[in-house]
């Protein structure tokens, strides 16, 4: 792996985002609470605090798999306890983080959304051991570029190269562009800030991984990455 794709590696997020009613969240009441018809400050707040005993239960579940398949010791882990529907654990390898909101689009709604960042070594992120822990939970690589994208721009370059193999689409403001290939399994992904790479079904990190990877490479002389 060379040098720029291991920086690159190092500032990628592996994410899962799941979809779940509000009203089945741990912390609402029936005779008490009622669910969202519109999303704000209030319902976010709302469901947020309702997720408390979800969040606190992943927590507990991966610190102890930090401990028992990575071998971190308890100080090697930095716990932030659930509060306003985020919790987190920081590790010698790396950043993990879950947060439960209110979906934007459907108020009646919660998103699970659970993310590795940060990492510290690239080498324990491709590790057994990591995948292990992890196994097929993510669905999706994210990287956020340097620079932000000027998207009429990357489109016009993808579109001026005419390669037969590349599908493309875009909305008319040209404020994203979704990218896609049968040589490469996923769907690209590309906003101002954020190239995200989804595939249909959860994989290992590797494997997320060595698509994002291909699809940089089949991208070459786009200055995004």
């Amino acid at each position: 792996m060379s040098a720029a794709e291991n920086n690159s590696v190092l500032n990628v997020a592996l994410v899962s985002e799941q979809s779940a009613l509000v009203r089945m969240l741990s912390g609402f009441r029936k005779k008490n609470h009622t669910v969202p018809d519109e999303c704000n400050d209030r319902t976010q707040a709302f469901v947020g605090k309702l997720a408390y005993e979800e969040i606190a239960a992943d927590l507990d579940s991966r610190f102890a798999q930090f401990r028992k398949d990575l071998g971190f010791k308890r100080l090697d882990l930095k716990v932030s306890e659930p509060d306003s529907g985020l919790g987190a654990i920081s590790t010698p390898w790396f950043d993990y983080r879950i947060t439960i909101t209110q979906a934007s689009d459907d108020p009646q709604s919660a998103v699970f959304r659970r993310q590795v960042s940060d990492f510290r070594d690239t080498k324990a992120m491709l590790s057994s051991e990591f995948a292990t822990v992890f196994g097929t939970l993510f669905n999706s690589v994210e990287f956020e570029p340097p620079e932000p994208i000027d998207i009429e721009a990357f489109i016009d370059s993808l579109e001026d190269r005419g390669d037969s193999d590349l599908t493309l689409e875009f909305d008319r403001t040209s404020t994203w562009c979704q990218i896609a290939t049968p040589r490469i399994p996923g769907t690209l992904s590309v906003e101002t800030d954020c190239i995200a790479l989804i595939t249909a079904q959860p994989e290992l990190p590797a494997r997320l991984l060595e698509a994002f990877f291909s699809f940089r490479e089949h991208l070459t002389g786009i200055d995004c990455f």
